[in-house]
């Protein structure tokens, strides 16, 4: 599929009817790399998604599913065999930060996110690199730690969503190859415009993070309304070129 616009970090399968959402996208010209948060949300997203061409789907464990105790070991374990035969990993990451997740599951979390860095950078292929959606809340320095120990760094392409960290680590995460999913929403933050004045352009990509609460019910006219919104703030602060650019990079990512 040639498409105009991509989500590069939409929760599809929490739509009320994600089938029409993604046939919606695919008449839109958008495509959707739609993230999940358990490997069961991934098989099932994958059964009723079958032939959207619109949609890239990727496996996913969510930290918080971890912390709470809604995920498992027989999680993790089952997204480390899907890793091998998936691309597109995601959401992945770590929380460190208390309202989110306990302090108490934060070794839980660096374990888990350790195996399945693990898992894909050992099977990541240059012709065709893993792609991981990384959720990294207060929580940057271990994630890269963990990427560059895993060899991911090297082997995969890693996306750090919505990065809200210190800039400290952002030029960290910059200076190791990372590439930066921003929307609507934390580009309405002071240090997500300043942010994305530092982002590389050939590292930048564009997200909603959709649905939002109360947003399931929605079609995919609220997420063109929020990557339209998304991109509009970032032509005022860095340029249409340089959102065109990030268009180019979300379609070199996903035909590639």
């Amino acid at each position: 599929m040639i498409f105009e616009h991509a989500d590069m970090h939409c929760h599809l399968d929490q739509f009320d009817s994600p089938r029409t959402v993604a046939e919606e996208a695919a008449g839109a010209r958008t495509a959707i790399l739609a993230v999940t948060t358990t490997p069961q949300g991934y098989l099932g997203a994958r059964s009723r998604l079958e032939g959207c061409g619109a949609i890239v789907l990727a496996a996913g464990l969510h930290p918080w599913w971890l912390a709470d105790g809604r995920s498992s070991e027989d999680d993790i374990q089952a997204l480390e065999h899907l890793i091998p035969v998936t691309r597109f990993i995601g959401e992945i990451g770590l929380d460190f930060m208390e309202k989110h997740a306990p302090q108490s599951s934060w070794e839980l979390q660096e374990a888990a996110f350790r195996r399945i860095c693990a898992a894909a950078g050992s099977t990541s292929l240059p012709e065709a690199p893993k792609v991981l959606s990384i959720h990294a809340v207060r929580a940057t320095k271990t994630v890269l730690e963990i990427l560059h120990e895993t060899g991911c760094l090297k082997t995969c392409t890693c996306i750090l969503h919505w990065f809200s960290d210190s800039a400290d680590l952002l030029w960290d995460a910059i200076h190791a190859g990372c590439w930066f999913s921003l929307g609507e929403r934390s580009l309405r933050t002071g240090k997500g415009r300043e942010y994305i004045k530092l982002i590389p352009r050939d590292k930048l990509l564009f997200e909603t993070d959709m649905p939002w609460s109360g947003d399931a019910g929605l079609g995919f006219g609220a997420i063109a309304g929020s990557l339209d919104r998304a991109e509009k703030t970032a032509a005022a602060i860095i340029g249409e070129d340089a959102v065109r650019q990030a268009r180019g990079n979300a379609a070199y990512m996903l035909s590639s």
